[in-house]
């Protein structure tokens, strides 16, 4: 083992096919329709052969204990039982036979029978994140969700009935025509199913999307800043009241339900990315390397096809660069930086190369300190941004 060097993997595999492109979305997704009815099995062919190479290019990477497998997208739940067991069984095949791995797959409502959310469990799959979003009708079509509150239902109580014991939901405020009240009424509406695990987005324009457009027009109308700061709070209050942890900034689970897998992110830990479009990031050499795959579908498996490889990039960070992305993605994380992580990582101390920064946050309640641990305040965590950017500066 490369000293220095993580002893555990977990692999993010990126499922890039909708069965629409939603108007709000920026990430790496086409819609299926017109697409061949063999690209799935070309993809997941194409995905499986990606994770040898780069096994075959870091052969270390082979002794590495597989902890976790996420597949995101995209909606992942568009692949067939078949497809999945392959899936999962390829990637754990190219590691040693491990303990508990948590195995994640994203679910939109409507894409995911009872029978097909049975196989996954059959797969190896223990964990589920349900993109719900919203919980009001006019709220989906707003965002142009396809699926309907009734999918949305329906998806969690035949994901019970499957045997999932581990689900997550996601949901999104801040959307078009949104209120306060309608915000505390999809919060509610999910602590009463009680899932494991719950994420709260802010919905953001980004730009190159159709929402961006429609901005730069004047529509469509989002709720005021002081009514999106309002969600936001209630969020909090209302889960953290319902038993729930607040463990990252837009994440909420039951005891013992964090995502391992994005923690591995917030903690900078190893991860291989496989698929179109997917990063992939190890801590050593040096300061960490990240590199990342083509982004269009079609490509990446003809890549892959003739070369076995589709690298599109790849970047060594600076030290000040992985000094920057440990103060952010600390951050992030409730618990906070862990100081003594920080002084052994970068051989510098964060309290004293930013003391005067510390003290004014501190002073301005928007940093504490508990233990050894630098966390952000109630307060600080709305204005993150700002408090990061202080500290990197």
């Amino acid at each position: 083992m490369i000293d220095g060097m993580d002893k555990t993997i977990g692999v993010y595999v990126h499922i890039p096919f909708c069965v629409k492109k939603c108007p709000y979305c920026d990430f790496n997704s086409i819609a299926v329709a017109g697409l061949s009815e063999g690209l799935y099995d070309r993809y997941i062919d194409a995905v499986i052969e990606d994770l040898v190479f780069q096994i075959k290019a870091r052969p270390a990477l082979s002794e590495r204990v597989l902890e976790t497998i996420y597949m995101g997208g995209g909606t992942p739940s568009l692949l067939s039982a078949e497809n999945m067991k392959r899936l999962v069984s390829g990637i754990r095949e190219g590691f040693p036979a491990s303990g508990q791995q948590e195995i994640t797959v994203e679910v939109n409502p409507g894409t995911a029978t009872l029978d097909k959310l049975t196989s996954f469990i059959e797969a190896g799959i223990n964990r589920l994140s349900i993109g719900i979003q919203s919980f009001n009708g006019e709220g989906l079509n707003s965002l142009g969700r396809v699926h309907s509150v009734q999918d949305s239902l329906n998806c969690y109580e035949d994901a019970r009935s499957a045997g999932f014991d581990n689900i997550g939901i996601d949901l999104i405020f801040g959307i078009p025509g949104q209120s306060v009240a309608g915000w505390e009424a999809d919060v509610d509406k999910a602590i009463c199913l009680r899932p494991e695990h719950l994420s709260t987005y802010n919905l953001t324009i980004e730009q190159g999307t159709p929402f961006f457009k429609m901005q730069k027009e004047g529509r469509p109308l989002l709720p005021t800043e002081e009514d999106q700061i309002r969600m936001y709070e209630l969020g909090i209050e209302r889960l953290i009241s319902a038993g729930y942890h607040h463990y990252e900034i837009s994440n909420f689970s039951l005891d013992g339900f964090e995502s391992r897998h994005n923690n591995r992110y917030w903690l900078a830990e190893d991860y291989l990315g496989l698929g179109a479009g997917a990063h992939s990031y190890l801590a050593v050499p040096d300061w960490g390397v990240r590199w990342w795959n083509d982004t269009d579908p079609l490509r990446y498996i003809q890549f892959i096809k003739d070369t076995g490889r589709a690298t599109e990039g790849m970047e060594r960070l600076t030290r000040e660069e992985a000094i920057t992305e440990g103060i952010f993605l600390g951050l992030r994380r409730m618990k906070g930086i862990d100081l003594d992580w920080f002084q052994e990582r970068f051989g510098v101390s964060l309290k004293s190369s930013c003391t005067n920064e510390i003290t004014a946050l501190e002073a301005g309640g928007l940093l504490n300190e508990a233990g050894n641990q630098l966390r952000l305040t109630h307060k600080g965590i709305l204005m993150s941004n700002s408090v990061i950017a202080a500290l990197i500066e």
